[in-house]
C-alpha cells in the first residue's frame, strides 16, 4: 500500500509539473508575438519577507533576496508586457524567543529560479501596477527545526511553483523604480504532513511581501532604428 500511495503521488506530481511548464511556455510564447515596439532591459534587487501556509506559524518572518535582470516591451502609451529572470529565497522560520520560556524553533530555505512574466498598467506618469503569472523551479530546500535538520521527514517539495504576482511602482527618477512586490503560490509547493486534502487547499503555498528596486538600462526602438540607420546612408 505504501508504495502504490508514493508511485501515485509521483505521478501527480510529474503530470502537475508537466502542466505548470505548458501554461507557462504558452504565456511566454503569446508575449512574444508583440513586435514593433519599445524594448527596454531592466535590473532588479530587492528583500522580500516570506511564508509557507500550513506550517502553524503566521506571519511573514522569513526573510529572502529577490534579484535578477529582464526585458520589458512597452507596446501602447499605456501598457507593457516584461520578462525576467530571478533568483528568489523564499520559506518560513520561528525564531527562538529570548526569555528562555519556549526553545521551540523552525527553520525553512527554499531558492528558486523565477521567472515571471508581467503585464504593466500605467495609471500615471509616476505610479503604474503588474500582475502576471511567475513559474519557480526549485534549486534547493533545506528544513531544520531545535533538533538539527528535517532531511527524513518524506515530503519532498514539488519541483515547481507556479505563483501571482502583483506589483505596485512608483518612478523615482526616469530609470529607477520602488515597487512593491505581492506573491502567492496558485499550486502546492508541498503536500501536508497528513496528506489531507480539502478543496483549495490541497497542501503548502508560498506566500512574498516586500520590496525591491528596479533599475531600467535603455531603450531601443524596434525596426524604427534600422529605418533610421537606412535614412541615413541613403542621404
Amino acid at each position: 500500500m505504501f508504495h502504490h500511495s508514493v508511485m501515485v503521488k509521483s505521478k501527480k506530481q510529474i503530470v502537475l509539473s508537466k502542466t505548470t511548464v505548458s501554461l507557462f511556455l504558452c504565456l511566454i510564447l503569446s508575449g512574444g508575438m508583440v513586435s514593433g515596439q519599445v524594448f527596454k532591459g531592466e535590473l532588479t534587487f530587492g528583500v522580500m519577507g516570506t511564508q509557507v501556509s500550513g506550517d502553524d506559524l503566521s506571519g511573514f518572518n522569513k526573510a529572502g533576496i529577490y534579484g535578477g535582470a529582464g526585458v520589458r516591451a512597452d507596446f501602447n502609451g499605456n501598457a507593457g508586457l516584461g520578462f525576467r529572470m530571478l533568483y528568489f529565497q523564499k520559506g518560513s522560520r520561528m525564531p527562538l524567543k529570548n526569555d528562555g520560556t519556549d526553545s521551540a524553533y523552525y527553520l525553512l530555505r527554499l531558492s528558486y529560479l523565477e521567472v515571471p512574466l508581467m503585464f504593466r498598467y500605467k495609471v500615471s506618469k509616476k505610479i503604474y501596477l503588474e500582475a502576471g503569472p511567475s513559474l519557480g523551479y526549485l534549486l534547493k530546500s533545506y528544513e531544520e527545526d531545535e533538533n538539527g535538520p528535517l532531511s527524513m521527514r518524506g515530503r519532498p517539495f514539488y519541483t515547481f511553483d507556479l505563483s501571482a504576482m502583483f506589483s505596485l511602482g512608483f518612478h523615482l527618477t526616469e530609470q529607477l523604480d520602488l515597487m512593491m512586490l505581492y506573491g502567492q503560490s496558485v499550486v502546492p509547493v508541498r503536500e501536508h504532513e497528513s496528506g489531507a486534502v480539502y478543496r483549495l487547499n490541497a497542501g503548502q503555498y508560498n506566500s512574498e511581501l516586500g520590496f525591491c528596486l528596479l533599475l531600467t538600462l535603455g531603450t531601443k526602438k524596434k525596426n524604427e532604428s534600422e529605418g533610421v540607420t537606412g535614412e541615413n546612408q541613403r542621404r
